[in-house]
């Protein structure tokens, strides 16, 4: 394959799209010096690989089938490390990577000084074809068309959808809880062990995240006293188990019928059948109700008026200097002495 002319534009491009597919390179977060809100997800690598990248010795660390099929799609192999110094620095000036400095794991500051440096770390702003960019695009734009319109969505696919939701948290509720139980068994005994540590590392692209299987490190010194008030506390809580009378069967039947129910939406059985029908549906209020809810605010502001009205009087009356407290007291004993009266009567 002939080589490619790093002293042109096509020549540079064919170089950096090279690179950027053969080249090993880590993930990490950028941020701009003195600036909020402006963190982005970039590929990065240290200066001094890339030369040796343009130089063809990296690939020794391949097999051998493996640096075969590289040599032999090479578009570029730097003559010494001059010359692929000066590649690299004309991939700089064509906007294709830049210098940035690395302040903690997988982060990483823009650097203003935007200098040739092989111990220092570089960005990589080539981003290569735009088609599978553009194809992931247009079906993230797809997807939330779809479920925006999930309303018209046919019945059976809403019960297909409620399936696989219902599965997959059964699913990652296991996992988690057998996660973190096999994490605590061998925590106790002073060793880390993770089923997919990274999972929830939200730092991390998304195949990177299920990246180790799992990993088994040493414990953390100091932490004698913790794991012996964990076993102890393990072990007072399965012998109080043991001696409490078994209900374990009903246990068993009680989550074989959450299970179902849950499948079967059965979950909320105080809703009637039609408002689970229309639970995705948009609810308009009919004229009868709007009629009723207008009287029921008309006979709500009248009986505040009458409250009002009933303050008003009694404030006037103790105003009043023909008020008297004590005769309008005896007209109302008067007046439970008369009712008295006539229930004895009868």
């Amino acid at each position: 394959m002939s080589q490619a002319d790093w002293d042109t534009d096509e020549g540079l491009e064919e170089i950096a799209k090279f690179c950027r597919n053969g080249f090993p390179v880590r993930s990490g977060i950028e941020r701009l010096r003195n600036a909020h809100d402006t963190d982005r997800r970039v590929e990065y690598f240290r200066g001094e690989k890339l030369t040796i990248f343009l130089l063809g010795d990296l690939d020794d660390d391949d097999n051998g089938k493996k640096k075969k099929k590289k040599q032999k799609g090479r578009c570029f192999t730097a003559k010494d490390m001059e010359e692929a110094r000066n590649v690299v620095t004309s991939m700089m000036a064509a906007g294709y990577i830049h210098r940035a400095t690395r302040v903690g794991k997988g982060q990483l500051e823009w650097e203003p000084k935007q200098t040739w440096e092989p111990r220092d770390y570089y960005v990589w702003d080539y981003e290569g074809s735009k088609g599978f960019s553009n194809f992931m695009t247009g079906l993230l734009i797809v997807g939330m068309l779809v479920c925006t319109c999930f309303p018209i969505w046919p019945h059976f696919l809403k019960v297909y959808l409620w399936y696989l939701s219902v599965t997959f948290l059964i699913f990652m509720s296991i996992f988690c809880t057998l996660r973190m139980l096999l994490f605590m068994n061998f925590w106790v005994l002073g060793y880390e062990f993770w089923i997919l540590p990274n999972l929830f590392d939200e730092s991390l692209t998304f195949a990177e995240s299920f990246k180790p299987g799992y990993s088994f490190d040493p414990g953390a010194k100091g932490q004698r006293y913790y794991r012996a008030a964990l076993l102890m506390g393990t072990v007072a809580f399965f012998a109080w188990a043991y001696n409490q009378p078994t209900d374990f069967d009903l246990f068993v039947e009680a989550q074989k019928e959450f299970i179902d129910d849950l499948y079967d939406g059965k979950l909320l059985t105080d809703f009637s059948q039609q408002s689970k029908d229309d639970i995705d549906l948009v609810k308009r209020p009919s004229w009868a109700e709007l009629a009723a809810e207008e009287i029921k605010s008309r006979q709500e502001e009248e009986e505040a008026e009458k409250i009002q009205e009933m303050h008003r009087k009694n404030l006037h009356g103790e105003e009043d200097p023909d008020y008297d407290p004590d005769a309008e007291a005896e007209e109302a004993d008067a007046m439970m002495e008369a009712l008295l009266g006539d229930d004895g009567d009868e």
